[in-house]
């Protein structure tokens, strides 16, 4: 987080007025898990979705209110997911506090995660019909994706299978708020097509660092929950593998470190991708925030 706030200092004043903005919105839905909705929100966001819907407008030089809600409605859509996703998955903490699915039981989780969801919406109903749509289009398909994952637990996917299930889950959340701009303005051509494309590598680039993080640091709560990524897909195809029961996850657990090397070097080359395609944009203090925030957000900790 502190290498976060160097990188943002070119939009600390727009992620300064976002911060102020967030919590008076969700404070102005009051109910008696107002204060814990507000704790959860603020207990050390990252807040990348909207550093990059702020950095990809001042990289355009788009000047418009709806920049500022385009970035309210992608955060907060992303925080419901995980409300959602720690009902789904049965998770008990999340940024070391406990869960709103262990602290009060999935009805009332569920409940805030729609709740989230609901101002969301009418954010999006505040800035245009074709962003509406942007949105509708993409969260339809990141369920898509959360469905088609529930179809495969237990089941190990080829690469292509799981990469394609990791862009609809993560990377369509991502593309919802680079989208959204391009309709405020308009965009050069190539500069679209470029952004875009950073984009779609970055996002599949965070979510395998995301699923590495998992089995290295968070009890393999994935694999308990028959949730196989890219380091098990490795082991299992390097093996021969056609079902991963708990004999083979033991031989994964002694050998996990070469399949995490195998999966971080798709993290590498998914984030060359991205930084390369930001070749087309001159030299500004944003381009470099956007290099720099990838490195930062898709650095080894293994």
């Amino acid at each position: 987080m502190d290498d976060i706030k160097e990188i943002i200092n070119p939009v600390s004043s727009e992620l300064e007025k976002f911060e102020t903005e967030l919590k008076d919105l969700v404070k102005k839905y009051d109910n008696f898990l107002t204060d814990i909705l507000v704790n959860f929100l603020f207990s050390s966001p990252k807040r990348v979705r909207p550093i990059f819907i702020f950095l990809f407008s001042k990289i355009l030089n788009i000047k418009n209110e709806n920049v500022m809600k385009i970035a309210l409605a992608s955060e907060i859509i992303h925080n419901a997911s995980l409300v959602h996703d720690d009902v789904i998955d049965n998770e008990l903490t999340r940024r070391n506090t406990e869960t709103f699915y262990k602290e009060f039981g999935s009805k009332i989780a569920v409940l805030e995660g729609d709740m989230l969801l609901s101002i969301a919406l009418k954010i999006l109903s505040e800035t245009s019909l074709e962003i509406l749509k942007i949105y509708s289009n993409n969260i339809l398909k990141t369920i898509n994706g959360e469905i088609e994952q529930c179809s495969i637990s237990g089941v190990v996917p080829d690469i292509e299978t799981y990469l394609d299930k990791t862009f609809n889950k993560t990377g369509r959340i991502f593309l919802c708020g680079l989208e959204s701009l391009f309709t405020l303005d308009s965009v050069n051509e190539n500069e679209k097509n470029a952004l875009a494309s950073f984009m779609n590598n970055y996002s599949l680039a965070f979510q395998i660092k995301n699923d590495i993080d998992n089995i290295l640091y968070k009890n393999l709560s994935d694999i308990n929950n028959g949730n196989y990524t890219l380091p098990v897909i490795y082991f299992c195809s390097k093996n021969s593998i056609k079902e991963f029961n708990t004999e083979q996850i033991n031989n994964f657990l002694n050998d996990k470190e070469i399949y995490v090397k195998m999966a971080y070097d798709k993290v590498l080359e998914y984030k060359n991708n991205a930084i390369n395609k930001l070749n087309v944009f001159s030299e500004s203090e944003y381009k470099k925030s956007l290099l720099e925030l990838a490195e930062c957000t898709l650095r080894s900790c293994c």
